[in-house]
């Protein structure tokens, strides 16, 4: 009988012994890498520097943070990387640091590093400059910073929130992507490919269950979920509204679904062709009342959604008491009748012409065209002719001027007070206001709103703001989408966020089995 060698039987058992090793490793898992998690988001990183990227995909990554956070429960503004901040006049401000923090190349977070991190988000975003106000900062001690604004800014503390205030080492010149403070870092960062995160070891709220993650955008709702499916992904944000029941049915999958800060409207033109129309309150009463909130939350939003008549839909502490709108043909045509326009078996004409209005919407909220239509089939009912155009830009289209409805989608219940929503929508020349609107009563609202330093009076105002846009009916404000986002069931801790620009997606405790 033939002898085989002893080294050959020793590479036989070797190899035995790591076929079974590798099999027993589960598909999200390498023996080197640990557990890793793949995350599809929807909007891709437009550059690596923070500080100016337009989208939240970095902040989103869980690799650096800011001043100030959001309660992701409350919606309220919190401490994360300053333990609190002072003021007695809501100019001069104190902030004081939280101690032991570290960015990922082990340098200490102190009053100095923080001081030219917002100095540089000033300097590099003209967006930053603005939101902050800032007139000056200065690091008082090691822990310390003081930061005066132009003007009495109460909302100093909320306008830190922004995804493009992140606290990084601006003196790492010579790297290729941000270095934070977060429960995760960079190891290798393509803004046209993916962004491979690895846990950072030295966070200073705990270890991340995580050993990687690997994070990339894809921007087409149907690719995102053929991702998942296929098991290309563990993880993904945003899947479409008619895709839900299908994963649902998935028992391999699971869905979540939460209330967002999110509200779908349209908007009104006050300095179009047709601004005499809509400077007329009985008028926008009337294309309100062509409104069906039930039916496009129904069959449009497939009930991931909730009515919304006012700005600050739900119960939050900015949230107004409004009541339902009315919705009837019948009720549209009194109000168009008190603006003036002819009614006449049941048809709306204006100096004896049928009324046509353009109706402008997009597509990167696939359920805003649909809801365009829904309004469109109502007007049509009373000889109203509502042209729908879809602009491939919308923020591009709108200053053209040339439309008269927008269907349109914007973050309302922002930062805890609503404060940039309602600047930024009704403040004049603000870059939201799309339609030009200018009230004088309402513009002194904001003023005393923006000059209130006081938190509950603030809250007080910011919803007696709200309650008057509803009551002058400035735009129609239709329904408040959830945010959906469907994983494995292998994944645990992860959290749909309210929106993608306050929150996180990737945290020290998502973790993958």
């Amino acid at each position: 009988m033939l002898k085989r060698p002893a080294t050959w039987l020793a590479a036989v058992l070797t190899a035995v012994t790591l076929l079974f090793s590798a099999c027993g490793l589960p598909s999200n898992q390498a023996s080197t890498e640990g557990k890793t998690l793949r995350l599809i988001t929807v909007l891709a990183a437009k550059s690596t520097d923070a500080h100016q990227n337009e989208t939240a995909f970095i902040f989103n990554s869980g690799t650096v943070e800011t001043l100030v956070g959001v309660d992701p429960q409350t919606l309220q503004i919190r401490p994360w990387l300053a333990e609190k901040w002072e003021t007695t006049d809501a100019q001069n401000w104190t902030f004081t640091l939280r101690k032991g923090v570290k960015f990922h190349n082990g340098t200490e977070m102190t009053a100095e590093k923080v001081k030219a991190s917002l100095e540089n988000s000033i300097a590099v975003n003209p967006g930053i400059k603005k939101a902050l106000r800032v007139q000056s900062i200065e690091a008082t001690d090691q822990y310390t910073l003081k930061i005066v604004t132009e003007t009495v800014y109460p909302a100093l503390p909320s306008s830190l929130v922004h995804y493009n205030s992140v606290i990084v080492d601006t003196s790492a010149k010579d790297s290729k992507f941000p270095i934070g403070t977060g429960a995760f870092k960079f190891e290798s960062f393509d803004i046209n490919g993916e962004a491979v995160l690895v846990r950072n070891d030295n966070y200073y709220d705990g270890k991340a269950k995580l050993d990687r993650v690997v994070m990339t955008a894809n921007s087409d709702a149907n690719g995102r979920r053929s991702a998942l499916q296929a098991g290309d992904a563990d993880v993904i944000y945003r899947p479409s509204l008619d895709s839900l029941s299908a994963l649902q049915a998935d028992s391999t999958l699971q869905v979540d679904s939460r209330p967002g800060t999110r509200v779908y409207h349209m908007l009104y033109n006050y300095s179009g062709s047709n601004a005499a129309l809509w400077g007329n309150e009985e008028f926008r009463k009337g294309i309100d009342a062509l409104v069906d909130r039930e039916s496009i939350v129904k069959d449009v939003m497939g009930g991931q959604a909730q009515v919304a008549y006012d700005v600050f839909p739900g119960d939050y502490p900015i949230s107004p008491k409004v009541a339902a709108h009315p919705f009837s043909t019948e009720e549209a045509l009194k109000h168009f009748e008190a603006a003036g326009l002819q009614v006449s078996d049941g048809k709306v004409t204006r100096d004896g012409q049928p009324l046509t209005l353009k109706l402008v919407t997009y597509d990167a909220r696939p359920e805003l065209p649909k809801i365009a239509q829904v309004v469109q089939d109502q007007a049509r009912k009373i000889g109203i002719d509502m042209q729908i155009v879809k602009a491939d830009n919308i923020d591009e289209y709108l200053p053209q001027n040339d439309w008269d409805l927008a269907t349109y989608s914007l973050l309302t219940i922002t930062r805890g007070d609503g404060s940039f929503f309602l600047n930024s929508s009704f403040g004049e020349g603000a870059a939201q206001n799309h339609g030009k609107l200018a009230d004088p009563e309402l513009l002194a609202k904001l003023e005393k709103y923006n000059t209130e330093a006081d938190t509950t009076a603030r809250t007080t105002l910011a919803k007696e703001i709200a309650q008057y846009i509803d009551t002058k009916y400035y735009n129609s404000y239709i329904t408040a989408p959830y945010e959906t986002s469907a994983s494995k069931k292998t994944v645990t801790g992860w959290a749909t966020p309210g929106n993608e620009f306050e929150f996180q997606m990737i945290t020290k405790d998502l973790d993958i089995s």
